[in-house]
């Protein structure tokens, strides 16, 4: 049985507008984003060029050949916007949008002036190939390890598509066909690479998507959204996995609380976006003065709690007055101002001064008022507190 040209155009530009509206229907979703609106568009936009190509030899010739093509190159340098989008680069394509137009001249320089099916096939066919390797390109670096396997899948549809209308442009120089809704394999062959292109590279884009929103949400139930550190819950989880380690290593950890020196005094005096600020940069330089391995979690206000594993008094207490002083020396740079800023801390050392969160919380915290009571910006370890001294005297 052989296919109808002309039917599987219909097939294709049906199956663009499908994916089309089921992507906008997606975008339309609250927490989605621009990428999946885009990529809706561009599918869309390719159904009205498939639509010219349908009209051959019904419409003038500039229509369903220079205009139909320009359209088709153009949906897929729309459909590349979207993929940066995705990758939160800049959306400016002077080249994609320079190509379309290059397109559009020589389809119809190729209709009307010197009249060539194979050089419009191989103008059409090498651009498609151009852009879809611009694609691949674009999603090949630096992909989210929490979506390797969907960026992996888009990227390898881009790559064959783009190898495939490669090997359509080079098949120009050996079509016979008197043009493209002929009968004939290479035509057939063709418009069903379209459709695979389309279906794959879709479902490869809402894939991503999908697992890009699950990396924010988990994200989310993890993150502190204003100071971008663990929260709580998360680094309650973190401390039990240590915990569970130092029991079973036989080794230990220690944990430090810092607060922030009269900060309601300095969120009455510049107001509470200001404080903020002065959060943000506090967690700035918490991690430029502590190991890579160390693990941040905001406790609750301007109270901050560092997990340092396998890290005994000595040097947890070393780690935590690092601290102290960068936050001293350095300050805050918060609208538009330098806001002078201390800390207290309080550390605390497992199977030293307890062996779970509670107990070691509250040695932490009882250093860290003894801290405060002595008149702030420094740090107390619970061993060394004054309370502690007397009590093993």
């Amino acid at each position: 049985m052989e296919l109808d040209p002309r039917t599987l155009v219909v097939a294709c530009l049906m199956d663009a507008a499908l994916l089309g509206v089921i992507a906008l229907a997606f975008a339309s979703r609250e927490g989605t984003t621009r990428t999946i609106g885009t990529w809706g568009a561009a599918m869309v936009t390719l159904a009205i060029g498939l639509s010219g190509i349908a009209l051959r030899d019904l419409v003038p010739d500039i229509v369903s050949v220079g205009i139909a093509n320009a359209v088709i190159v153009g949906a897929v340098v729309l459909a590349l916007r979207s993929l940066r989008l995705m990758r939160g680069q800049a959306t400016r394509d002077p080249w994609g949008w320079g190509l379309v137009a290059l397109v559009l001249i020589l389809q119809a320089v190729f209709s009307e002036a010197l009249p060539s099916y194979r050089a419009r096939v191989a103008v059409a066919s090498g651009a498609l190939a151009l852009l879809f390797a611009r694609g691949a390109l674009i999603l090949h670096p630096d992909v989210p390890e929490e979506a390797q396997r969907s960026f992996r899948f888009t990227e390898y549809v881009l790559w064959g598509s783009a190898a495939l209308a490669l090997a359509r442009a080079g098949s120009a120089l050996f079509d016979k066909s008197p043009e493209l809704l002929a009968p004939g394999m290479l035509q057939v062959s063709t418009f069903l690479f379209y459709i695979g292109a389309m279906t794959g590279a879709t479902l490869g884009v809402l894939w991503m998507q999908i697992q890009l929103l699950q990396r924010d949400l988990v994200r989310l139930a993890r993150v502190d959204a204003l100071t971008d550190v663990l929260n709580r819950g998360a680094f309650l989880q973190e401390f039990e996995r240590e915990v569970s380690r130092a029991e079973r290593e036989g080794g230990t950890f220690s944990l430090a609380i810092f607060d922030l020196d009269r900060f309601k005094l300095l969120n009455d005096r510049y107001g509470h976006p200001t404080g903020d600020l002065v959060l943000k940069g506090f967690t700035e330089i918490l991690r430029s003065a502590i190991r890579r391995h160390d693990v941040i979690g905001r406790y609750g206000g301007e109270e901050f709690a560092l997990l340092m594993p396998n890290t005994g008094e000595e040097t947890a207490t070393r780690v935590a007055e690092r601290v102290r002083r960068e936050v001293e020396s350095r300050g805050v740079e918060a609208a538009g101002r330098r806001i002078d800023l201390t800390v207290s801390g309080g550390v605390a050392t497992f199977g030293l001064d307890g062996y779970d969160w509670d107990s070691l919380l509250s040695a932490a915290d009882t250093a860290l008022y003894d801290a405060k009571d002595a008149g702030r910006n420094q740090v107390v370890t619970a061993s060394r507190r004054p309370a502690a001294r007397a009590a093993t005297a």
